[in-house]
């Protein structure tokens, strides 16, 4: 496995699960806990991949990928929500809003890492 993403999670004990889990399958990440300077982040570390919290403290994950979507830099870079609201409707409506995925909390490390790979592939 190669590339980097970033994952943005201001949860310490899920940024720590994501990180893990994409280091030991060989992934590189950068990490944001509040998804300031997104932008400029996932464009320096030239990002395969973001995977993005929907409730962050300054910024909510739909504002912020609006930003990404909004950059020349960035405006291709795949972005899956991976969020604690599971229930069909938020995640449909993540996806309208621009998602590629949505993954649910409780995490699974096998689904989580079968995304990965699908865009980083």
């Amino acid at each position: 496995m190669s590339g980097t993403v970033v994952i943005v999670e201001d949860n310490a004990m899920n940024m720590k699960l994501l990180e893990q889990a994409l280091t030991i399958a060989g992934y590189d990440t950068v990490k944001s806990f509040d998804g300031e300077g997104l932008v400029d982040l996932t464009a320096g570390a030239s990002a395969a991949l973001v995977l993005m919290d929907i409730q962050l403290p300054r910024h909510s994950g739909i504002d912020l990928l609006k930003l990404l979507k909004a950059d020349d830099r960035t405006s291709t870079v795949p972005v899956v929500a991976v969020t604690a609201f599971a229930d069909p409707d938020s995640v449909q409506s993540f996806l309208r809003e621009g998602f590629d995925q949505v993954i649910t909390k409780p995490i699974s490390i096998r689904r989580l890492l079968d995304e990965v790979e699908r865009y980083c592939a």
